[in-house]
């Protein structure tokens, strides 16, 4: 019986964990913590695209929005291209458009103007409302100004809106 109990102790000793638990000393823990940083400052980097130029998001809202931008006024000239449907009159061609945007995004309508053919004509009118409906996220700076160009093509018979008649 003895042999059996001693046996029996034997294999509960050797096969139980065998782990001491150690207080880890300050110094210890921050060598620890730094090792883990650096580890995921390598993983960071092994992902960057290199896009990051380093600006806080509320220094890149300060700037004016170049690509937004051209998405809204893109957006605006394809709807100022419909005004020969909408309008009965001419004339016809590529009109150049300049608007300028404030600060707050909008477009400053006392300063955009259309080329002089087109202007204090109903088509003319019909592309200014168009293009001076764009809006754009608001920037930190000097107004901004751009040029465009619209084709404005007649529209063919029997297409004319009849909405209002």
């Amino acid at each position: 019986m003895r042999k059996a109990i001693w046996l029996l102790s034997s294999i509960a000793v050797g096969c139980g964990t065998t782990y001491t638990q150690t207080v880890k000393t300050p110094d210890e823990i921050i060598a620890e913590q730094e090792q883990l940083g650096a580890e995921q400052e390598k993983k960071k980097n092994a992902y960057d695209t290199g896009t990051d130029s380093g600006e806080l998001d509320s220094e890149k809202r300060k700037k004016f929005d170049d690509r937004q931008a051209e998405i809204e006024i893109n957006r605006a000239v394809r709807s100022a291209e419909t005004c020969p449907g909408v309008v009965d009159s001419g004339p016809y061609g590529e009109a150049g458009v300049s608007i300028t945007f404030n600060n707050e995004g909008h477009v400053i309508a006392d300063k955009s103007s259309i080329d002089s053919q087109f202007a204090d004509k109903p088509i003319g009118e019909c592309v200014l409302r168009a293009i001076n409906a764009v809006i754009v996220p608001s920037y930190v700076g000097v107004p901004v100004a751009k040029q465009l160009k619209i084709k404005l093509a007649e529209a063919p018979k029997g297409t004319k809106s009849t909405k209002g008649k």
